[in-house]
C-alpha cells in the first residue's frame, strides 16, 4: 500500500515536470553570476543551472515607459531566455516577473561573443517595441556586410575571410 502511494506521487511529479518543460520556458529569474561592468551592458550567462534552456539574459532597462507595477531586477539577476525564430517560440513561465510578455529579437548590443546576432526571447518590459512589433536587426548583424565578423552570421563558418569562425 505504501509502495503504491510512492509510485503514485512519483508518477504525478514526473507528469508535472514533463508539462513544465514543454517548449522554451522563459522568464524565470536567474543568477547572472556577475554584475555588468557598465550598467548599460547586456550579459548572457550560460550555462545557467537556473534555466531549463541553460541561458540567462540580463539587459538594461531602455523602455522610458515600462508597464505599471514593473520592478527592474537587481544587476546580478536576469531572466531565463531561449533562442527563438518568432515570438511564439517564447513560452513565458507563470512565475515570471515579466509583465508584458516576450518578443523574439537580437538584443541591441549583442553583437560580439558566442551569442552575437542570435535571436533570444526578450522581456518587453525592458525595451521599446516599435508599433509594428518588430525589433530592428542591429546593423552589425547584417550578413551582407563583409565587415560584420560575427561567426553566427550566414556564410561565416569556415570562410577564410573570417579566420576565427571555425566549425
Amino acid at each position: 500500500m505504501i509502495v503504491g502511494r510512492y509510485l503514485g506521487v512519483a508518477a504525478t511529479f514526473a507528469l508535472v515536470l514533463a508539462g513544465a518543460c514543454a517548449g522554451n520556458p522563459v522568464g524565470r529569474e536567474c543568477d547572472l553570476g556577475t554584475t555588468p561592468p557598465n550598467p548599460g551592458e547586456i550579459v548572457v550567462a550560460s550555462p545557467s543551472l537556473d534555466c531549463v534552456t541553460r541561458t540567462c539574459l540580463g539587459i538594461p532597462v531602455t523602455n522610458p515607459d515600462p508597464p505599471k507595477n514593473f520592478m527592474p531586477l537587481p544587476p546580478t539577476t536576469g531572466l531565463c531566455t531561449a533562442e527563438c525564430s518568432t515570438s511564439d517560440d517564447c513560452d513565458r513561465v507563470p512565475e515570471s516577473p515579466c509583465i508584458s510578455g516576450f518578443t523574439c529579437a537580437i538584443p541591441t548590443g549583442l553583437t560580439a561573443g558566442p551569442y552575437c546576432c542570435k535571436k533570444l526571447c526578450v522581456c518587453k518590459d525592458y525595451i521599446v517595441v516599435p508599433s509594428n512589433g518588430q525589433i530592428p536587426t542591429p546593423a552589425a548583424c547584417d550578413a551582407s556586410d563583409p565587415m560584420n565578423d560575427c561567426c553566427n552570421l550566414a556564410g561565416r563558418i569556415d570562410d577564410p575571410m573570417y579566420p576565427l569562425c571555425k566549425s
